[in-house]
């Protein structure tokens, strides 16, 4: 219906019928051949006005609608911005500064015992000069006469 009433208006404004012709022909009003062709118009125009979309939407409605997105992303972005920032003070306040790798590569060594620290003494293979056993008092004298802490 809407193909046939287009080109009705078309042929009418081309100087091909005259109205009277055309509304014989489709059986409708003179008025209502008049409303069609003024809807017709309004429609060609906005169409074809400077920044239309396709969605037959005008230039400044399409720029308005267009503003509203952006100005939307844009309060988003600042909220996603603001956000970031946060997150990143925070993460500096709870992380120490330092080296970010460690200066040896794989497991950290066990620290060596010594003789010379309190609790089970160094076995006797691992230090030849001393005669102290494991079973002996950590406070007996040793060799040199100075007892063990």
């Amino acid at each position: 219906m809407a193909r046939r009433r287009t080109l009705m208006v078309l042929s009418v404004l081309s100087g091909e019928k005259a109205v009277t012709d055309a509304v014989t022909e489709a059986q409708i009003s003179r008025q209502l051949y008049y409303q069609l062709e003024t809807k017709a118009l309004h429609a060609i125009l906005r169409a074809l006005a400077p920044g239309a979309e396709p969605t037959g939407t005008s230039g400044a409605d399409g720029y308005t609608k267009r503003i509203t997105e952006l100005e939307e992303q844009v309060k988003q972005l600042q909220q996603d911005r603001r956000r970031s920032e946060r997150l990143l003070f925070l993460t500096r306040k709870m992380v120490k500064k330092g080296p970010l790798a460690s200066e040896t590569r794989g497991r950290p060594r066990k620290a060596k015992s010594s003789s010379t620290r309190p609790g089970a003494g160094a076995s006797t293979a691992s230090t030849p000069e001393s005669t102290t056993t494991a079973a002996e008092s950590p406070s007996t004298p040793s060799r040199d006469g100075a007892s063990n802490p």
